[in-house]
């Protein structure tokens, strides 16, 4: 029974290492298997450095956190992590190297990373990423298709950006536009009341005049915009 207790006490510790937790509480500290503790670091991918919370967490109950234990777990957890499949995964991401599985003690790991990344920096892949908007991976620094993709890529998302912009004008341009031409209606509505003083009809011709004169600035400026969403879709369809 009580083998049991401290199986389930390692495997609660395990589940909080998985889920980033570097803290462990007296009761943990008392029942904890370092060996199987390190193991869970390392399978995980992780590297050693939380063992100082761990320790500095128990010697807060005065209870030794034992370091070689926790070591030991440590180094047979990364041989379960770093092989070729799993670096082949990570590469294929696009993820940087886990500088945990370093090449030299992980060949396999290191060349099933290398593989995932020559399939990850492709040309297609660069272009997708641009497209988005997204930065250049670091990753793929030595794989020039990649980055002639991706420079495409982003050249096209900014026409796409750029065209935005410039509809979103059009439309602002298009509002004012209707804005004015109620303003005109208004005060021509307002002409012809009976009600209306002669004041207030020749204020209300006045500022009919000025609202067409408005609404031509603003039919040219509609031109323009409209030339020049022309010539970004223009582009963007030709590259």
């Amino acid at each position: 029974m009580f083998n049991r207790k401290i199986s389930w006490f390692a495997t609660a510790a395990a589940f909080l290492m998985l889920a980033g937790c570097a803290t462990m509480n007296e009761q943990e500290c008392r029942v904890a298997d370092w060996h199987a503790v390190g193991y869970q670091h390392g399978a995980n991918g992780q590297g050693t450095q939380s063992f100082s919370e761990y320790q500095s967490d128990c010697a807060d109950h005065n209870i030794r956190a034992d370091f070689q234990a926790f070591k030991e777990g440590h180094k047979s957890g990364l041989y379960d992590f770093c092989v070729f499949e799993r670096g082949k995964n990570l590469g294929q991401k696009g993820a940087s190297y886990n500088a945990n599985c370093p090449a030299a003690r992980y060949p396999d790991f290191k060349a099933g990373y290398d593989m995932g990344v020559a399939g990850f920096c492709t040309f297609k892949n660069g272009l997708e990423s641009g497209e988005a908007g997204g930065k250049l991976s670091p990753t793929c620094s030595e794989f020039p298709g990649y980055a002639e993709g991706y420079q495409e890529g982003y050249a096209r998302h900014e026409l796409v950006s750029a065209i935005s912009r410039v509809e979103d004008q059009l439309t602002a341009t298009e509002q004012k536009i209707v804005k004015k031409r109620q303003f005109i209606e208004d005060s021509e509505a307002l002409i012809v009341s009976d009600g209306t003083t002669s004041k207030q009809r020749a204020d209300a011709l006045e500022d009919i005049n000025v609202h067409r004169e408005e609404i031509s600035r603003l039919k040219h400026q509609r031109f323009i915009l409209d030339d020049e969403r022309s010539e970004l879709i223009h582009t963007l369809e030709t590259r």
